[in-house]
């Protein structure tokens, strides 16, 4: 069997969709953790980049969102000329807590409901973490080991946590999955041409097994290396040397020039 290195399951946000799920990720790990009810991700001049509002607001919710909203310009004055970083503003209903995500970004928090001083340093740390983690997102660096290996312990590893996240929740979206699976069709339909419709995904997975991969983590290499293997130790066993031979001639460079399609 051949001896296929490990797959790495994660994903870096690089596209602005997701870019924009993986921030909405963090936020709601953020509500999870802080026990926060509203949370914007909101920049400078006043934009809303990323919200999470429940869908129903009671009365004491609604009265502090719009407490908020109206508060917005002036958070954003001081943010750009005072250099705000974090502020804890305790109301008779409820707290509203602001914090920096870097120079141009902050998150307002709102939590309803009386909260003690300790209450309110432990949320506002929890928020002061989050926003090191979507500050590093925002900027949309690198997630792999070596990128995060000076972030503190905490941040580092709370981004991994969010690029597996990303992979599981959006790798069936990406363009890299969608071109093989288009592939895989492709080999699927030459494949029973020869050896029958019956044969084919027992054929086909066995030659995955063989190679140690599955057709979702395909690269061009390993789809090549795949074709091989594929004609020569079953297309021939079932098929016959003659017709094997004659589908590595055809099918090999059909194949090669469906990758290049992609690049």
């Amino acid at each position: 069997m051949h001896a296929q290195k490990k797959i790495d399951k994660t994903m870096e946000a690089q596209t602005a969709s997701l870019l924009k799920d993986i921030i909405l990720m963090e936020m709601k790990k953020v509500v999870e953790n802080t026990g926060v009810e509203i949370i914007l991700l909101t920049s400078v001049d006043g934009r809303i980049f990323s919200s999470i509002i429940p869908p129903e607001l009671s009365p004491v919710q609604f009265h502090m969102f719009n407490l908020l909203r109206q508060n917005i310009p002036s958070i954003c004055s001081q943010l750009k000329s005072e250099n705000l970083v974090e502020a804890v503003q305790v109301y008779e209903h409820g707290t509203m807590f602001i914090t920096g995500v870097g120079k141009n970004l902050f998150l307002a928090s709102i939590k309803t409901g009386k909260t003690s001083s300790s209450e309110n340093m432990e949320i506002s740390r929890k928020l002061a973490q989050g926003a090191c983690v979507l500050e590093y997102l925002a900027t949309q660096r690198p997630t792999d080991e070596s990128a995060l290996e000076n972030l503190p312990e905490e941040i580092r590893n709370e981004i991994k946590r969010l690029s597996r996240q990303l992979f599981v929740e959006r790798f069936d979206q990406t363009r890299q999955y969608k071109k093989n699976m288009e592939i895989l069709n492709m080999i699927k339909e030459k494949l029973a041409t020869v050896v029958g419709v019956g044969a084919v995904n027992e054929i086909v997975e066995l030659t995955f097994n063989e190679l140690g991969t599955s057709a979702p983590y395909m690269n061009d290499r390993l789809w090549l290396t795949f074709m091989e293997r594929l004609i020569k130790e079953h297309v021939k066993k079932l098929s016959g040397e003659i017709v094997a031979d004659e589908c590595y001639k055809t099918w090999i460079p059909e194949i090669e020039k469906k990758l290049k399609m992609f690049v």
